[in-house]
């Protein structure tokens, strides 16, 4: 829940990169999308799989590439 809890506060923090924080969106719509690169009626396992995937390196990229967990919060960015 930690994990949730710092992407969407990455997500909102304008120090973080655009292009990490396009690629979890985008990964999202890619899971919302009918059309998949392994069809999930086709590979039942596997079409679920690549989905999750190009999640998991999206959330990944945006951990790694946002400001550190012990830096301030963002001053227009409300703590709570």
């Amino acid at each position: 829940m930690d994990q949730l809890r710092r992407i969407v506060a990455l997500l909102r923090d304008p120090r973080t990169p655009k292009l990490p924080r396009m690629a979890l969106i985008l990964a999202g719509a890619y899971l919302l999308w009918p059309a998949d690169l392994l069809p999930d009626f086709l590979i039942p396992l596997g079409g679920f799989l690549d989905d999750l995937t190009f999640i998991w390196l999206a959330a990944r990229w945006l951990l790694k590439s946002g400001p550190a967990k012990d830096e301030p919060p963002h001053p227009l960015i409300e703590r709570r």
